[in-house]
């Protein structure tokens, strides 16, 4: 199965197990500093962040005009309060320096290339940031890249770790599935391949994970989807020992770090007639 076969098997798999999610379109100026704010910090730090900066000013042009201390003291709960308050307040000037206003609606009437060059040049801005507000904010065929799916990514050998994600997984993407597909591989990767004990049972990409199959006898390929119970031999750091595993059991041995590899038992030598 080449890469792009393979992403299209992973998102229809995704899309069975949590749904098909959507997103309204969002107001780009609002999303991109709340993208700010979300960086290196939790979703509930970056809410309670941004929630703190609009109660305390109704317009960006409030937030742009109060020094960046009290900007900092508001965005607190986010961390790095103080690196992050200036970007913002950097970011709004540029914008109102360059427009005259403070919004980003002039992105829309851009060629996407340009809009996507002109958000890389602000500051604190990376694709990630960029691409979550082109197509979350523009409805852009753009794929955004964080933390959980680059793991993801990375574990089913979609990726290697020195390669640019975005470059690498964007031509990969079905079309018009980048902000379903992104929604459903954070999940995944917040809740099952997470990047400290990975509940490998919980996982419904078993039979496509490199981690999981350079572990597994060919002949118990199949067990990884269809459940069934098989007697295998285990082979860890300790020695080797039998199990009748079902399919959980059989991916909780393949991620124990202390399994070598997993095969299927022999088969019984018939007894010889008397």
């Amino acid at each position: 199965m080449d890469s792009r076969a393979l992403f299209a098997e992973i998102d229809r798999r995704l899309a069975g197990l949590y749904g098909d999610p959507r997103l309204d379109r969002q107001e780009p100026l609002s999303l991109l500093v709340r993208t700010i704010l979300s960086q290196n910090t939790t979703d509930r730090n970056r809410d309670r962040a941004f929630a703190s900066l609009c109660n305390r000013w109704a317009s960006w042009e409030d937030v742009l005009s109060a020094p960046v201390g009290e900007l900092a003291e508001a965005i607190k709960g986010a961390g790095l309060h103080q690196q992050r308050a200036q970007r913002i307040h950097a970011v709004l000037q540029r914008i109102s320096d360059e427009q005259g206003s403070l919004q980003l609606d002039f992105l829309g009437k851009l060629v996407p290339a340009d809009a996507e060059a002109w958000l890389l040049t602000l500051p604190g801005v990376g694709k990630k940031t960029a691409y979550i507000v082109l197509s979350m904010g523009f409805s852009l065929p753009r794929f955004p890249v964080d933390t959980h799916i680059q793991r993801v990514a990375t574990r089913l050998g979609v990726v290697s770790e020195r390669a640019d994600p975005h470059e690498t997984l964007a031509p990969l993407v079905p079309p018009r599935r980048e902000i379903p597909l992104h929604l459903n591989l954070i999940r995944l990767g917040r809740e099952v391949c997470r990047a400290r004990r990975p509940q490998c049972a919980d996982c419904p990409l078993p039979d496509l994970c490199p981690l999981v199959l350079d572990k597994t006898d060919p002949q118990l390929r199949s067990a990884l989807q269809d459940g069934a119970k098989l007697q295998v031999l285990v082979r860890h750091t300790g020695g080797t020992s039998t199990a009748y595993p079902d399919r959980r059991g059989l991916l909780a041995l393949l991620s124990d770090p202390q399994t070598l590899y997993v095969e299927a038992a022999p088969a019984a030598a018939p007894k010889e007639a008397l």
